[in-house]
């Protein structure tokens, strides 16, 4: 029997109060899948990485994991994904290496300590192991964030405009990192505005407009060009007709 999908999203809707972020929301992501997330500003992909990654219930629909509803498998999925967003997810009063240790503890990483400085050193901080990231530029946060993923080996990665602020060294180290993970075989979801950048690799594009998924299709040699074709045509005016708001493999 072939593996579950990684994610299945099923009539997902999100809500703020009366304002509606999200509104039936369908897909699956299959193991090994390297899906763009696309949409214009206030589309809602940010909220839907957010629910993806169980920080945030949808107000409808339910959301599962490798075949099971998330509320079953709290602490696997939590284990499971990796996350590179805006927000680095790191303590600025701690260095490099405490920042590191404290992650690798909380997610039960055998021999951490051990681990800590091959990490480092692949993103290039090994020579400010002991400063307290609070003096790091937003490229060396990322690189940071980056060996905290070195730690351990997470099934699925959730990256939210992770190419914003990088420097070359960093977009170099991230662009190796990605494709890395997914050689071997590991599943991805980005949302980026910079189409220049982690777009050729992935395999099926999904378009948010206006909370409704527009757009979902397999596609393979991805660029800035089609990324830029397929936004202007599904989500540069309201949903009509020839743009579904539940859309398939099968469109």
């Amino acid at each position: 029997m072939s593996d579950p999908p990684v994610f299945v999203a099923t009539h997902i809707g999100k809500r703020f109060g009366h304002h509606r972020v999200l509104r039936e929301i369908d897909f699956s992501i299959e193991p090994g899948e390297y899906v763009l997330l696309l949409g214009n500003n206030g589309a809602g992909k940010t909220t839907l990485l957010r629910i993806l990654t169980s920080l945030m219930r949808p107000s409808e629909g339910e959301m599962r994991f490798r075949g099971s509803p998330y509320r079953a498998v709290g602490t696997e999925l939590r284990g499971a994904i990796g996350v590179i967003a805006h927000d680095s997810q790191l303590y600025g009063d701690l260095t490099a290496r405490e920042n590191l240790h404290l992650f690798g503890s909380l997610y039960g990483v055998a021999d951490v300590t051990a681990k800590i400085a091959p990490a480092l050193e692949r993103v290039r901080l090994d020579h400010v192991p002991g400063i307290p990231v609070r003096n790091f530029s937003s490229g060396m946060l990322k690189r940071l964030a980056i060996a905290r993923l070195l730690l351990y080996r997470p099934a699925a990665l959730l990256l939210d405009e992770p190419y914003s602020g990088l420097d070359q060294v960093s977009l170099e180290l991230l662009d190796g990192y990605l494709e890395e993970f997914k050689r071997d075989g590991g599943t991805m979801v980005l949302t980026t505005h910079q189409f220049t950048q982690g777009v050729r690799h992935a395999d099926r594009i999904l378009i948010l407009h206006q909370g409704r998924l527009v757009y979902n299709r397999p596609e393979t040699g991805i660029t800035a060009a089609r990324c830029a074709e397929l936004l202007h045509r599904y989500a540069s005016g309201r949903p009509s007709a020839d743009k579904p708001s539940r859309a398939t493999d099968r469109e």
